[in-house]
């Protein structure tokens, strides 16, 4: 790997760390903050749905976007605009204007400039590094998640103890423009606009036709959006709930909670790298589900907050099976200039579920005990894992 390649690695591992350290303590406080609000299940899980639904709405536009212009700029503008966004919160807080729909609203829109970052992200790492080195840098980065799931969350539960909840929404809006520092000394490659005769909409039917005629990332996608419809809104919604109403934890609890589960991200990264030795993305990818489906199930038998800490650790090592995989197997089986669009369904998956998962998880924990939830749901993200290695164009995907 040349300077140039060690350099962006590092200026794109540092910009995503601390961008998802915000990130990370966004989503705690935000949780939180609402179920405190409101000691209701089923508005937490509304709350959490808007902050993913604009994925439903922009997902599939913003893929289009990122392969018409320039990825680096807007991924710039997408920070730019989640850092101000987010400084809503405590200025309604500050007013004694923060209501269940004001943060509902907030969270809408930050999520909505989010949508746009995603897509551009993962289509502009392959401008920057060799094809042959697409799995070592992708998993270098996913780690660049975990240890900011462990830093973000381990460090609110600190502050909380000197500062107050939304105080960490303005250190959320910081770590955008933090992150944005980092980027700026990337070394970019020329990516020039492209300028097309067709529509945003006639360029998505392309990305859709290129879906429809590879079988296995077809395959792959709609796999995807089940699976995300299972497990996403227990990890949102459903955690809090396990930690806040069945086992009656702090605010710290929850944060050290999620960070244990970070810590098994960042241990379940490393083997990633070790397997793609030895076995095919494909494989690693449905591992993943079947590692995430069966230690959700366990969580049946959560007593205490020390074993949802195990649990979840356990939890986290199978994430970046899922996510390496995906990532290397969209960026290796597809022309670049459809990578946007490709991610952006990939995006629409996983943040367009989130938003269905978590407000049918916070009703559904308003009837049943969230314990049982998290069997059903385990079990449903097993079969998904079951079904996908059972596939052979699925099994052999490099």
């Amino acid at each position: 790997m040349n300077k140039y390649n060690k350099r962006n690695l590092i200026a794109l591992w540092s910009a995503q760390t601390i961008s998802q350290a915000g990130d990370a303590i966004y989503q705690f406080a935000l949780l939180w903050l609402v179920l405190d609000m409101t000691d209701s299940p089923a508005v937490t899980g509304l709350i959490a749905m808007s902050a993913y639904l604009p994925a439903l709405f922009l997902g599939l536009f913003a893929g289009v976007l990122s392969d018409r212009i320039n990825r680096y700029f807007l991924m710039i503008g997408a920070h730019v605009s989640q850092s101000l966004t987010v400084m809503a919160i405590p200025v309604l807080i500050y007013f004694d204007m923060a209501t269940g729909l004001f943060i509902g609203i907030v969270a809408f829109i930050r999520s909505g400039f989010s949508t746009f970052f995603q897509p551009a992200f993962n289509a502009f790492v392959p401008m920057l590094f060799p094809s042959n080195r697409l799995v070592r840098v992708n998993s270098i980065l996913v780690t660049s998640g975990q240890i900011a799931y462990i830093l973000g969350p381990a460090l609110a539960g600190v502050l909380l103890a000197v500062i107050s909840l939304p105080n960490l929404f303005i250190l959320d809006s910081v770590s955008f423009l933090v992150a944005i520092g980092f980027l700026m000394i990337v070394v970019k490659p020329k990516q020039e606009r492209i300028e097309s005769s067709h529509s945003h909409w006639k360029e998505l039917t392309e990305g859709l036709h290129l879906l429809k005629t590879t079988k296995p990332l077809l395959v792959l996608m709609i796999i995807t959006f089940i699976n995300n419809l299972f497990i996403m809104g227990p990890a949102i919604v459903g955690v809090p709930v396990l930690v806040r109403n069945a086992l009656g934890g702090t605010a710290s609890d929850f944060a050290f909670v999620e960070a244990c589960m970070a810590g098994g991200s960042l241990i379940g990264s490393l083997i990633v790298t070790r397997l793609n030795k030895r076995l095919s993305n494909g494989v690693i990818w449905t591992i993943g589900m079947l590692l995430d489906g069966i230690t959700y199930s366990i969580f049946y038998f959560a007593q205490s907050i020390p074993m949802v800490m195990i649990m979840i650790f356990i939890h986290g090592i199978g994430i970046p099976f899922i996510i390496v995989s995906r990532t290397v197997i969209i960026q290796q089986n597809a022309p670049n200039r459809f990578h946007g669009r490709l991610f952006s369904m990939v995006h629409l998956g996983v943040v367009g579920m989130t938003a269905l998962s978590s407000a049918t998880i916070g009703l559904s924990a308003m009837v049943f005990p969230i314990q049982s939830i998290f069997l059903f749901i385990g079990i449903g993200a097993t079969l998904c894992g079951l079904y996908g290695i059972s596939l052979k164009h699925i099994r052999h995907l490099a």
